[in-house]
C-alpha cells in the first residue's frame, strides 16, 4: 500500500480535530480504488444505500424502450413529468414532483455534474439537453441528499452521465427513419490505449414539427479523454458542441377557433410564420481531476465553462418579402466555474463509523438579453441578426432595439457526515449559498431605466438530515428533510424578486425482498415560500415571473416492476413496469389560497407490459397518462384562448400509447433491428397553452438498425 502523503495526513488530522474522540480505523490492505465520490456523478451505479428517493435510467433501459425523445424517456421515472414545446423535446420542459415543467426552470439539470440550465443564478430555463444516444445513464435524485447540490434543489435534480471509455474498443452505428420526415444518425467509438481512455460520438436528428410550418434538426458532437496518470491521479476532459436549427418555430400559437378549424396549421393565419426561426449553439468544456490521497481520502475537482447562444426571430404578421419587419430575442449565456469535493471515510468516534463529505464551488455567470430588429423586408436568422441598437425612424428602422445585460457571482459550500451503526445510517449536513445578481439596462430608448445598474444579494443556509435503515431483507427505508431554494429570475421588470425557498420532506421504501419484484415508493411533503411562477407572457412569448404566494406540495411516487423469469425457467420473460405520481400542489395564503400551482397535474403515470426472449427479440407497449392542469395562477377553467399573451385555461388530461420491438440478428456482426412508435392512436390533444393552443405531437413511427462492433 502506498505511504500516506503529507496532504492525506493533514486532511485526516483536520477530521480528527472536527470530531472529538475520533480514532482512525485500521488501514485497509485492499488495493486503491478510483474515487467513489466524483464531481461528475449524482448517485452511484446503484440506488441501494442512497438516503433518499433516486432512480436510474441505464443505457440498457434506453436501448430497450427506445424512446423517441428525452422527454419520452422520463415516462418511465415516477415523479418526473414533461411538457412538449416541440416534437424533439429541444425546448426542455422537465418537472419533478411539485415543480412546473416549463423550460425546466425549477429542476437542476446537470451533465457529468456541470449545470446545463441556461444560467442557474440568472435565468434557469434550459434550451439544451444531451441526446440520450450518447448517455451511459440518467440519474434522478428526489428529496433528501440534495444539499450536496444547488441551487434549484427543492424538488429534484437530474444528472446526465455521458458514455465512459471501455477497456476494449467499441463502435456503434445507429440509423433510423420514419414518418414526419424523421431521420436519426448516431455514431460512437470508445476505447482505451494504455492509460488513456477516449470516447467520440456524433448524434443527428431531424423531423417535421407539430405545426405545418415547423422543421427541426440538430447535430451533436462529443469527445472525452480520461488519463489514468497513476494509481492516485486521474485526469479527464470532455468537450461538447450542440447545434440546432429549427425553422417555422415560435412561441405564439392558435386561438380556440383556429385550433378547431385546422389544429396543426399556422399557414391558415397568413402571418408568414414559416419565416420564424430559432437556433441554438451550445458549447461545454470540463476538466476533472480525481485524486486518491489514501484508501480513505478522496478529492475530486473540476473546472468548467459553458456558452449558450440562442437567437430566435419572428415576423410581426407580414412576410419580409412583402416589406414586413422581423425582430428577435438574441440571448447569450456564459458560465465559468470550479468545484471541488472531498470524501473522508473509515473514521470512527463514539462507537460510530463516520464518513465526511465537503465541497466548495465558485461560479460566474453572464447573460445578454438582446432584442434586435430588422429593417422592412429584411429576413433575420442566425447569420443575420439585425440591429440591437436600432432606433425607430433612424436609418430605415421602424422599431427600437434593446439590450439588457445581467451578471452573477455565486459561492457555495457544503459539509455532511454520515454516521453508521449496524443497519442504521443518519446523515446531517449543511449547505451555504451566497450570490449577487446585477442588471444593467444598456440600451432601451424612451425608458428611464436606460443606463441604470441594479444589484441584489442573497445568502442562504440550507440544512438537511436523512435517515436510512437497511435491517430488513433486501429492503431499505429512507426518510429525510432539507431546505432548498431556487434563485429568482433576473429577467423581470420587477427586479429583484425574492428567491423561492422550501422545506422538503419525504419517507419511502425500496425493496427487492419478493423474488422477481422491485418496489420503490415515497411519500413527500414540501412547503414552498415565495413560489416563483410564470404569471404571463409578453407580446413576443417571453415569460414574465412573479413571487405568487406560498404553496404546499404533497404526494406519492410509486415505481414497481415484476419479471416472470424469476419464477419460471423459460426462454420467455414477461414483465410489467409501473411508474406513478400523485401530486397536490396548491397555494396556501393570500387571494390565491386553494388554487392549484400551474402546470402541475395531479396524476401522471405509465404502465408498460412486455415480453423478451432469449433468442434476442423483445416487444413491449406502454400506456402513459398525463392529468389535467391549469396554465395560470387564477386557475381559469374554460379555454379562454384568443392567441394573445393573456391566454389561459385548463388543459385536459390524456392517455397516449407507445410501443417498441427489436430483434438481434443471429449474425457475426452484432446487428439489431428495431421499431418504435408513439401516440399510436394519433390522438389530437393540447400539450400546453401559451399565447394560444399548442397541440401535442402526432403519431410517429420510426424504424432502424443498430450495428455494434
Amino acid at each position: 500500500m502506498p505511504a500516506l502523503t503529507p496532504i492525506a495526513r493533514a486532511v485526516k488530522l483536520t477530521a480528527l480535530l472536527c470530531l472529538p474522540g475520533l480514532t482512525l480505523a485500521q488501514t485497509s490492505e485492499q488495493p486503491l480504488q478510483l474515487p467513489s465520490m466524483d464531481v461528475r456523478s449524482l448517485v452511484p451505479s446503484e440506488v441501494q444505500g442512497m438516503p433518499g428517493a433516486a432512480n436510474l435510467l441505464s443505457r440498457e433501459t434506453l436501448d430497450t424502450y427506445k424512446p423517441y425523445s428525452l422527454h419520452d424517456a422520463f415516462d418511465f421515472v415516477p415523479g418526473v413529468r414533461t411538457i412538449d414545446d416541440d416534437v424533439l423535446g429541444l425546448r426542455s420542459g422537465i418537472g419533478i414532483r411539485g415543480a412546473p415543467p416549463r423550460r425546466s426552470r425549477k429542476v437542476l439539470l446537470l451533465e457529468d455534474g456541470t449545470s446545463i440550465n441556461n444560467s442557474a443564478y440568472l435565468d434557469s430555463g434550459a434550451h439544451y439537453t444531451p441526446p440520450m444516444q450518447r448517455l451511459e445513464q440518467i440519474e434522478v435524485l428526489k428529496g433528501a441528499g440534495q444539499i450536496v447540490h444547488g441551487p434549484l434543489n427543492n424538488h429534484g435534480i437530474i444528472n446526465f452521465r455521458n458514455l465512459k471509455p471501455t477497456a476494449t474498443p467499441q463502435t456503434k452505428v445507429e440509423l433510423g427513419a420514419g414518418n414526419q420526415d424523421t431521420r436519426q444518425v448516431h455514431l460512437m467509438h470508445r476505447r482505451t490505449e494504455g492509460p488513456v481512455g477516449m470516447v467520440f460520438a456524433y448524434t443527428g436528428q431531424e423531423a417535421d414539427g407539430t405545426f405545418d410550418v415547423e422543421e427541426h434538426e440538430f447535430d451533436d458532437f462529443y469527445a472525452a479523454l480520461q488519463w489514468q496518470v497513476n494509481e492516485r491521479h486521474q485526469l479527464a476532459t470532455s468537450a461538447t458542441y450542440f447545434r440546432e436549427r429549427s425553422q417555422g418555430y415560435d412561441e405564439s400559437n392558435l386561438s380556440l377557433a383556429e385550433y378547431r378549424n385546422k389544429p396543426r396549421s399556422k399557414r391558415q393565419l397568413d402571418e408568414a410564420r414559416e419565416f420564424n426561426n430559432i437556433s441554438v449553439d451550445y458549447y461545454k468544456l470540463d476538466l476533472t481531476h480525481n485524486f486518491q490521497l489514501s484508501n480513505d481520502v478522496r478529492l475530486s475537482s473540476k473546472v468548467f465553462a459553458t456558452e449558450l447562444d440562442r437567437p430566435r426571430f419572428q415576423t410581426r404578421g407580414t412576410s419580409p418579402r412583402e416589406g414586413g419587419v422581423m425582430e428577435g430575442r438574441d440571448r447569450r449565456y456564459h458560465t465559468l466555474g470550479a468545484d471541488s469535493r472531498i470524501d473522508i471515510g473509515n473514521l470512527h468516534a463514539l462507537g460510530l463509523e463516520h464518513r465526511l463529505q465537503a465541497g466548495l464551488r465558485y461560479e460566474k455567470h453572464r447573460f445578454a438579453d438582446r432584442r434586435p430588429v430588422g429593417r422592412p423586408g429584411e429576413y433575420l436568422k442566425e447569420s443575420n441578426r439585425g440591429n440591437v441598437y436600432a432606433r425607430a425612424g433612424v436609418d430605415g428602422y421602424t422599431r427600437d432595439g434593446r439590450l439588457v445585460s445581467y451578471d452573477a457571482e455565486a459561492v457555495s459550500g457544503f459539509i455532511q457526515n454520515t454516521l453508521s451503526w449496524g443497519d442504521w445510517a443518519i446523515t446531517p449536513g449543511l449547505r451555504y449559498e451566497t450570490y449577487n445578481q446585477y442588471k444593467k439596462t444598456n440600451f432601451r430608448p424612451g425608458s428611464s431605466a436606460e443606463g441604470s445598474r441594479d444589484k441584489d444579494s442573497n445568502s442562504l443556509w440550507l440544512p438537511g438530515i436523512s435517515l436510512l435503515y437497511s435491517g430488513f431483507n433486501a429492503t431499505e427505508i429512507y426518510a429525510g428533510i432539507h431546505r432548498g431554494y431556487a434563485p429568482a429570475s433576473a429577467r423581470t421588470d420587477d427586479f429583484p424578486l425574492t428567491p423561492e425557498t422550501g422545506i422538503n420532506s419525504q419517507i419511502g421504501v425500496r425493496s427487492h425482498a419478493l423474488r422477481g419484484v422491485s418496489l420503490d415508493a415515497a411519500f413527500f411533503y414540501n412547503r414552498i415560500k415565495d413560489t416563483l411562477i410564470r404569471d404571463s407572457v409578453d407580446s413576443f412569448g417571453d415569460a414574465l415571473f412573479i413571487n405568487a404566494a406560498n404553496s404546499h406540495v404533497h404526494g406519492l411516487d410509486l415505481g414497481a416492476r415484476i419479471d416472470s423469469d424469476a419464477f419460471y425457467n423459460s426462454p420467455y420473460n414477461l414483465f410489467a413496469e409501473l411508474a406513478l405520481n400523485f401530486t397536490k400542489a396548491r397555494f396556501s395564503n393570500g387571494p390565491l389560497k386553494g388554487n392549484q400551482v400551474p402546470e402541475v397535474p395531479t396524476r401522471v403515470g405509465s404502465l408498460t407490459l412486455g415480453v423478451e426472449h432469449a433468442a434476442g427479440w423483445q416487444l413491449s407497449v406502454t400506456a402513459s397518462h398525463f392529468g389535467a392542469f391549469y396554465t395560470d395562477i387564477e386557475n381559469t377553467r374554460a379555454l379562454d384562448v384568443t392567441g394573445s399573451e393573456d391566454d389561459a385555461g385548463r388543459v385536459p388530461g390524456r392517455t397516449l400509447w407507445s410501443a417498441r420491438a427489436s430483434y438481434q440478428l443471429p449474425t457475426r456482426l452484432d446487428t439489431t433491428l428495431w421499431l418504435q412508435g408513439r401516440n399510436l392512436s394519433d390522438k389530437l390533444y393540447i400539450a400546453d397553452i401559451q399565447e394560444g393552443i399548442r397541440p401535442g405531437a402526432p403519431r410517429t413511427v420510426v424504424g432502424g438498425v443498430t450495428f455494434r462492433f
